[in-house]
């Protein structure tokens, strides 16, 4: 494993940012996509990886299958790599418990403090203010005006929804239908962010295909969501898209109680799924995945290298490997060989910058719900 490891960072050390070994390093192109530039000195840490000491804090609760498990699995990743011993505190949704949680750690030693998502920006915000010499790291986040202490990885979330939505299209077709659906958890940046490249996705396989999407109101509410799911699939809709956190397990049971099916979010949820409830694993088609593991993975090593840009917020995709979708075996059941060629051509398209996505990064709600309703056919 950890030769495994160890060749993918040596890729990454001669590419952009996480695998990719064709492109220039992120710090090159940096003031293109950096949102700020109020950068603070990084330090190369000196002593042996194993003596490094990492905190992560999950704004959120784990057992989601999703969003908060995918980024725990960071933790055993940079143990087995590093021999480091990283610490974690799962906050909940409480977003009171956030700022004292962050004070904890701060007081607790660490070089480094991990974490996810915007649900905790206001804290990391103040917490990054009021102690100047700790550095942070969001391993997926969107935050506008950033500390000088705090590097933001901000994912393209459109790119590898549009590989979603070229799938459920392709499989909408196999099956003749001529309308697929989306499931968001909220309708916010983030989410249409996804819903934009699953259109762009599946128009990019049927120019006329209708796309039916509606938004759970929460990231939680499993129930809500197999609600959500089963008026979709119950008006004729065989493929749906989850973007919705925990909720979205509400909508593959919906898949599974109509005998439809369904495409993840965040983590292989097919994988997560198939020890403990096989019925869902055989659903799930395929998975849009933010590869938060090996990203803590990349970063945490350039951290100790003293090769962070802090005070900014870099966009990683496919290009990068830091997106993707999941190929194993359910989605080389539930996929023929020749879709599955198409899909991997697409990848390859956006890749090489043959195909022009929509831009939707760092846009205000109001600007993506413009962008939304104009490729909406």
């Amino acid at each position: 494993m950890k030769k495994k490891i160890a060749l993918l960072v040596m890729c990454i050390i001669l590419g952009v940012t996480f695998t990719g070994c064709s492109a220039p390093e992120p710090e090159e192109n940096a003031a293109a996509e950096n949102t700020v530039s109020n950068t603070a000195e990084a330090e190369k840490f000196e002593g042996n990886a194993a003596d490094y000491k990492v905190a992560l804090l999950i704004p959120g609760s784990l057992g989601d299958k999703s969003f908060f498990d995918a980024s725990y699995e960071a933790v055993g990743l940079l143990e087995e790599e590093y021999g480091m011993k990283v610490d974690y505190v799962e906050c909940g949704t409480d977003a009171s418990k956030y700022y004292p949680a962050y004070v904890d750690l701060c007081q607790g030693g660490y070089d480094l403090i991990l974490t996810v998502s915007s649900n905790g920006d206001d804290a990391l915000t103040q917490i990054a203010e009021e102690y100047p010499d700790q550095k942070f790291i969001s391993l997926d986040g969107e935050m506008d005006d950033i500390p000088s202490n705090v590097y933001i990885i901000a994912p393209k979330n459109n790119e590898m929804s549009y590989l979603a939505g070229a799938v459920a299209a392709l499989k909408a077709q196999e099956l003749g239908d001529t309308a697929i659906g989306f499931v968001g958890g909220m309708d916010i940046p983030g989410i249409n962010e996804f819903l934009v490249g699953y259109i762009e996705g599946a128009q990019q396989i049927m120019p006329e295909i209708k796309v039916q999407s509606s938004y759970v109101g929460s990231f939680t509410d499993t129930a809500k969501g197999k609600e959500n799911g089963l008026l979709l699939y119950n008006s004729g809709i065989s493929v749906v898209f989850t973007a919705a956190g925990q909720s979205g397990i509400g909508v593959i049971d919906a898949a599974v109680q109509t005998g439809k099916y369904v495409i993840g979010v965040d983590s292989d949820q097919a994988e997560a799924l198939k020890e403990s409830q096989p019925e869902m694993a055989d659903v799930v088609i395929t998975s849009a995945i933010k590869k938060i593991p090996q990203n803590a993975l990349y970063i945490v090593q350039k951290a100790m290298d003293g090769e962070v840009n802090y005070g900014a917020k870099e966009y990683y995709g496919l290009k990068e490997e830091a997106v993707g979708i999941a190929d194993n075996e359910f989605y080389q059941k539930l996929m023929s060989d020749e879709n599955r060629q198409t899909i991997e051509e697409l990848k390859e398209k956006v890749m090489n910058g043959e195909v022009e996505l929509t831009e939707t990064m760092g846009l205000t709600t109001e600007e993506l719900v413009e962008i939304r309703d104009s490729v909406r056919p």
